[in-house]
């Protein structure tokens, strides 16, 4: 009986064991479940709180109505922010960035503010009409340009006001113009003209594109319209820059006559549907800036055609001034013609007795004046006579006590000297050069460096420039003697050539040029033809401007022709009175230098002081 209890013992532990296991696993269970449902129930409320934080239940109730169209694989919130990148695309014209989308309408509402701003900034600041005043000065600027460029600096410098002159003259302006050009490169053209006020001056910006970089060539003009200042500055980047701009633009249409027909011009060419607002509005406000620009500019136009027909009536007014002066000075010859034919008629109308009576009257009173006029001739003799007396003591008196001048020390200047020798060369270097208006062919006669220039004027030696420096030159040596070489510091003198001033001659009389004894009968155009290529004048008279005299031999008269002669020769007796007048002149010429104590050189003498007698013997050395 025992034996039976134990194995229903087994069986009720095990299934306790069952139990309790059993309970434990589903409490375990229940558990989990109950921490599960607690994070679903979170999850929903966190999911909960962010839809409506993304959307209300009324909103989603009408999302579909509100979003519109949900487009295939993306979300209603996908959908929408498509839209939005749409219509910000269609409003700044560029496809946005990849941000949110309170940036993107931020984005959007600067621009057009902006946008907005710029508008209102270019009403505000629209140009008005410029003055007359202020178009034609910036037409005189150009036109001071333009002579620049072509290179007439002496016309340029005629607006220029005084203090401007003197320190800008025409050279001086020639070399700016040259340095400019040599660092910017050649003048290629005119990008802009602009005008502004500095105190009491007006200032215009010619702004220029050169070849290597622009420039702004800047003019001031003082109240009188004249040039006070003239500077070549770098352009400023912004004014560069709006130059660029208006120079990238799309091609410009035609300018119609009326604005509306402009407008259809400028507008057409815009597609809303490929450019943003603020693009189209940008385009339209370049447009309007090309077209107030190029209004500027028929207004300059206008003003320049203005200013020609001003000076086409000034210039047909002066015209028809002296067209009326001259028709005054006609019709009074004409009434002098008339006044004289009408007492030429009433004399014809005289009788031949009252003619004779009338010109026998004339003839009296002609000799009465004549005699009168002898009578005060004689007297004006006898004055000049006396004076000439009085004059002739008076420097008589003068000689003895103070001694008269050398009237050739001017013939006994130095023009330079020697400062180097190459004997094996025969070369000498001077030092003189283009500086002092030294060029290729001058000669000069080489003298002592410490004895005076002889009066006979031969030197030691006779050279020839051949090369020119600045302030040096070489020559060649021509003649030189061996007992007196070249030395260093020689003096070298040409009478004819002056670094200072222009010597006047005077060239009468026969000369011998090339020493064969016979006359050259071109002697005297050669030696006037050799002055005038050294630099000297050469004047058919003596006068008080005349510096030097070159006589030459009298000129042989011959007897007069007789009856015979004449027969053989008709112009005989013309050919004596012409020779008979080229004597009185040779002899007054000669009479009047020694008056005005003018040195006078022989043709041997002035060869010698211009370092050319060695080379006169030769062919073709005039």
């Amino acid at each position: 009986m025992a034996a039976a209890k134990r194995p229903q013992s087994n069986a009720m532990l095990y299934t306790v064991i069952t139990f309790v296991g059993l309970f434990i696993l589903s409490t375990v269970l229940a558990v989990i479940y109950y921490l599960k449902a607690e994070d679903f129930k979170n999850e929903a409320a966190t999911l909960r709180t962010q839809r409506d934080e993304l959307a209300s239940s009324a909103e989603m109730r009408k999302i579909g109505a509100i979003v519109g169209a949900k487009q295939r694989t993306k979300s209603r919130l996908g959908t929408m922010i498509d839209y939005l990148d749409e219509m910000v695309s269609l409003i700044m014209g560029t496809l946005p960035e990849d941000t949110s989308a309170e940036v993107k309408v931020d984005t959007v509402k600067r621009k057009t503010k902006d946008t907005i701003e710029l508008l209102a900034q270019t009403q505000l600041e629209q140009p008005e009409t410029p003055e007359t005043e202020d178009v034609g000065l910036k037409a005189i600027a150009k036109e001071f340009f333009d002579l620049l460029v072509e290179g007439q600096f002496s016309i340029a410098t005629e607006s220029f006001d005084a203090t401007m002159k003197d320190a800008l003259p025409t050279e001086k302006l020639e070399e700016t113009w040259k340095f400019t050009t040599e660092q910017t490169g050649p003048f290629k053209q005119q990008i802009g003209v602009r005008a502004e006020k500095e105190l009491s001056y007006d200032v215009v910006f010619v702004t220029c594109e050169f070849e290597r970089s622009p420039l702004d060539i800047k003019v001031v003009y003082n109240s009188e319209g004249q040039v006070a200042d003239l500077l070549f500055l770098p352009i400023p980047p912004e004014v560069l820059e709006s130059y660029q701009r208006i120079s990238e633009t799309e091609t410009e249409t035609e300018i119609e006559t009326t604005t509306e027909t402009k407008t259809e011009t400028i507008t057409e060419n815009i597609d809303p549907n490929t450019a943003g607002l603020i693009r189209i509005i940008e385009k339209l406000k370049i447009n309007l800036d090309n077209t107030t620009n190029t209004a500027l500019a028929l207004q300059e136009q206008l003003e320049q055609l203005r200013n020609r027909f001003d000076d086409a009536m000034a210039a047909g007014f002066e015209k028809e001034q002296i067209l009326l002066a001259e028709k005054e000075k006609y019709q009074q010859q004409v009434n002098d013609i008339k006044q004289d034919y009408s007492e030429l008629e009433a004399l014809m109308k005289q009788s031949t007795d009252q003619q004779v009576q009338t010109l026998m009257a004339q003839l009296e009173d002609e000799r009465a004046n004549r005699k009168k006029l002898n009578q005060e001739l004689l007297k004006t003799q006898a004055e000049l006579k006396m004076a000439e007396n009085r004059m002739k003591r008076a420097q008589k008196e003068l000689r003895v006590l103070v001694p008269p001048p050398d009237s050739e020390v001017a013939a006994y200047k130095s023009d330079g000297k020697i400062i180097l020798i190459d004997d094996s060369a025969k070369i000498a270097h001077l030092n003189i050069g283009s500086d002092d208006r030294v060029y290729r062919g001058l000669t000069f006669s080489v003298y002592e460096k410490n004895m005076p220039i002889p009066k006979d004027g031969k030197g030691k030696a006779e050279i020839e420039v051949f090369d020119v420096g600045r302030s040096f030159s070489a020559a060649r040596i021509i003649r030189s003697e061996i007992k007196r070489p070249i030395i260093l510091d020689d003096i070298i003198a040409n009478l004819i050539w002056d670094s200072d001033k222009t010597n006047v001659f005077v060239v009468v009389g026969e000369f011998d040029l090339d020493s064969d004894g016979d006359i050259d009968y071109d002697a005297v155009d050669k030696i006037k033809s050799l002055i005038e290529k050294w630099g000297g004048r050469v004047a058919d008279d003596i006068s008080i401007d005349t510096d030097f005299l070159v006589l030459g031999k009298p000129l042989q008269v011959r007897g007069k022709p007789t009856f015979e002669q004449m027969e053989v020769d008709p112009m005989a007796m013309e050919k004596y009175e012409a020779s008979l007048q080229k004597l009185a002149h040779y002899k007054d010429v000669q009479t009047r230098a020694q008056v005005l104590s003018i040195p006078v050189f022989n043709a041997e003498r002035f060869l010698y002081f211009i370092g050319y007698k060695e080379q006169s013997t030769r062919a073709g050395a005039f």
